[in-house]
């Protein structure tokens, strides 16, 4: 606490002094808050995935017009029936310790995702590899399978996937950072609970240095086998600074790139519309999705009428209006541009009478003595302003509502426990342009699980269930759209949400960064940013 505390007495002083001197080769980043992770395995948020990438890499990746390229993987094939993935690796790869990274690794990271105990959200979406729930049910009993069946190891240079089904997808899961290469005899040698402090990927960027809600410091991996790569020499990134101290800061010459999206309405106009900034800054549609999640585990939630009577009963033309500028109304879980994005979808409006009759209907009987909680991160400036909103909504309609502000990290332990959290704020931005990566994940009842689940409305229509697992293998693309499409009306019907808005994303940089663009996948690929 004592170092952190002096960086702070620093920090104030660069705030109110001259500018400091700025280094070359090196970036530097600030924001609120703290990754909550570094173990690929268990990265699944925006803050943590923007720098396990830089660490750790996987078989494949998408380039900057989001095609899937090899990274690792020097040539792949799929079988003819879509159901066997195989991929020859690149032999000049090693990890940040010196050895050199094998198919076994993947392997090994792979199922570290599907054991329970890791309490990794990616667990479900691996689960169409032959064997994978049978290994997953083994690791909570008697361990007797010595590896998942459908990954098969040839050699060091050779590993093939068997799937029990075709999967349109699969390749797209093979690009995020559950299946990044991870080493067995690093993770035991340390203890499983110590991969997050001590990370040792193969990616462009070491870790040199971490302090909790302090600062991050990168270096480049010399040994990087993309010599072009990375640009920078290092990444300093700084945590726990306030939104206002970040422009500030930015103005000043002290930040070289810096997301505004979630900045103060008067923060951001202003740096938006200053002729210094504006064609420094540049912005894109950030594909993702805001909502309240209902738990339909728990009372009142259970009741399809009491979730629709939320739906309504939220302006959410107030909260949109929070961003200035930077957010739409949601109808559903997909937003624009995503394909199958249905803009005639029906949209629930705001209208406090039918959610007084709807919560009559059902009812419900409201207890001011025992408000029901609603979590919230404090990671974004707005969503307090949206809490405090929602809050006084809901008291108009007759519910009691207690808002509960926490750090992002605490807030998905708890939202993602089984039967514990009744509503929650949340968001989701696609890992890939696909409605299943919306759909699938966020309301198949197979992506419920005890822990970790991202699945937070605990939502399991079995009717949905059914018709998610037959688009998923139908290989008829515009019949497998218009799937999708009937799939969103029922869950919009169902109201496991209150679904929000979409945001658009705006990121400013300093005139002397290189190699700066807006990824149409990953937040950010600082690999390729240079400093003058």
């Amino acid at each position: 606490m004592r170092r952190f505390f002096v960086f702070l007495l620093c920090l104030v002083s660069i705030a109110g002094c001259a500018r400091a001197p700025r280094e070359a080769g090196t970036l530097r980043l600030v924001q609120e808050s703290d990754p909550s992770t570094l173990d690929p395995a268990r990265s699944y948020d925006t803050t943590s995935m923007q720098f396990v990438r830089l660490l750790y890499r996987g078989l494949v990746d998408y380039d900057r017009q989001a095609n899937i390229v090899n990274e690792i993987a020097q040539k792949r094939a799929v079988s003819s029936d879509g159901k066997t993935h195989t991929f020859w690796l690149r032999k000049d790869v090693r990890f940040h310790d010196g050895t050199p990274v094998v198919a076994a690794d993947f392997r090994y990271a792979l199922e570290r995702v599907l054991d329970p105990k890791t309490a990794s959200d990616g667990l479900s979406l691996y689960t169409v590899i032959d064997g994978a729930k049978e290994w997953s049910q083994d690791r909570a009993g008697p361990k007797k399978l010595p590896h998942v069946r459908g990954i098969e190891v040839e050699g060091d240079h050779k590993i093939i996937f068997r799937l029990t089904r075709a999967d349109a997808t699969f390749l797209n899961y093979l690009t995020l950072p559950f299946a990044y290469a991870v080493s067995e005899k690093w993770v035991k040698s340390l203890g499983e609970k110590s991969l997050s402090e001590n990370p040792n990927g193969c990616g462009p960027f070491k870790m040199t240095e971490w302090v909790h809600d302090g600062w991050l410091t990168l270096e480049k991996n010399a040994d990087y086998f993309r010599p072009e790569l990375p640009k920078a020499q290092r990444i300093k990134a700084r945590f726990g600074i306030s939104t206002s101290l970040q422009i500030m800061l930015f103005e000043q010459g002290q930040i070289d790139i810096l997301p505004v999206s979630d900045a103060f309405a008067p923060d951001f106009l202003r740096l938006t519309r200053d002729a210094k900034w504006k064609d420094q800054i540049v912005h894109a549609p950030m594909m993702d999705v805001r909502y309240l999640s209902l738990n339909t585990e728990i009372k009142p939630f259970d009741d399809v009428r009491v979730r629709r009577a939320m739906n309504y009963a939220i302006n959410r033309d107030l909260i949109v209006g929070f961003l200035t500028g930077r957010a739409t109304k949601a109808r559903g879980a997909l937003p624009p541009g995503m394909p199958s994005y249905n803009p005639q979808l029906f949209q629930y409006g705001y209208d406090p009478k039918m959610a007084r009759r709807l919560l009559k209907e059902a009812g419900f009987k409201n207890d001011p003595n025992a408000p029901i909680p609603l979590l919230y991160s404090t990671a974004e400036p707005w969503i307090a302003s949206a809490a405090q909103s929602i809050q006084q909504d809901l008291k108009a309609v007759g519910m009691s509502v207690s808002i509960r502000p926490m750090r992002f990290a605490e807030l998905k332990a708890k939202a993602g426990q089984r039967k514990t959290t009744p509503l929650a704020m949340g968001g989701w931005i696609q890992d890939f342009p696909d409605p299943a990566n919306f759909l699938d994940v966020l309301f198949n009842g197979k992506s419920i699980t005890p822990t970790s689940s991202v699945n937070r409305a605990f939502y399991s229509n079995p009717k949905v269930n059914a018709m998610l697992d037959k688009a998923a293998v139908e290989t008829d693309r515009a019949k497998r759209l218009q799937m999708y499409r009937d799939i969103e009306k029922i869950v919009v019907a169902d109201a496991p949400w209150v679904f929000l808005h979409h945001t658009e994303r705006y990121v400013a940089r300093q005139p002397w960064v290189t190699g700066f663009a807006l990824h149409p996948m990953w937040s950010a690929t600082y690999e390729y940013v240079g400093v003058e």
